[in-house]
């Protein structure tokens, strides 16, 4: 029997994962710039420099390609998980000023959406819209949501009468691809003033009186 010493294992986890990665790029870009339904299983391999057998192989179908696109770009680096390990989790956790809280939600915020924006712009109306992806996308939205949600509620700093849930639900209202995009692209907001502008208005709805 042939057993593959660990470190060969290793190494062929990593080929594995670097391969995924390089996919994912490529399709990003491609459906970025060529929209879903000019961009073909063929193109994505061809760029990534695989076999398109190696493209069905990982993802399945080009509608589960997109959707894996769209989650590493809301979540940035993979290997994270949303579990304090992000640097911005980590610096908000150690916060104990609630206004400073909000801010770094909202940086991290704009860092999502200026990633997905484009994308959602370009392939929106191909994203998955069947019942299961649009809760998995909701699921991912409120518990991204609830992570500063939280932080402030264990500061005691939430606005008196004020639930977990219903903050969720006013971050949900607000913070969304489609405010950020109409504002700072159609409306021309800056970057900038679009995070004081949600900041300050977080900071009004979620927070208690100081």
């Amino acid at each position: 029997m042939d057993v593959k010493p660990p470190a060969t294992r290793a190494g062929r986890r990593e080929k594995a994962a670097q391969t995924r990665r390089r996919i994912l790029e490529m399709a990003y870009h491609l459906f970025g710039t060529s929209g879903y339904e000019a961009t073909t299983m063929q193109m994505v391999a061809e760029t990534a420099g695989v076999a398109v057998q190696t493209v069905y192989l990982v993802f399945g179908t080009k509608a589960r390609l997109l959707a894996e696109v769209e989650s590493r770009m809301i979540l940035g680096d993979p290997s994270l998980a949303l579990s304090g390990q992000r640097p911005w989790m980590a610096q908000m956790h150690q916060e104990t000023d609630p206004q400073r809280v909000v801010a770094l939600f909202v940086e991290a915020t704009a860092d999502v959406l200026s990633r997905i924006s484009p994308f959602v712009a370009a392939v929106g109306p191909a994203l998955p819209s069947d019942p299961e992806s649009v809760a998995a996308r909701d699921r991912g939205r409120d518990e991204f949501f609830g992570v500063v949600i939280d932080r402030l509620a264990a500061l005691r700093s939430l606005r008196d009468g004020l639930t977990p849930s219903r903050g969720v639900d006013i971050i949900r209202a607000v913070n969304t691809v489609e405010a950020y995009a109409d504002l700072t692209t159609r409306r021309g907001w800056t970057v900038v003033e679009w995070k004081q502008w949600l900041t300050d208005l977080l900071c009004m709805q979620l927070l208690a009186d100081r």
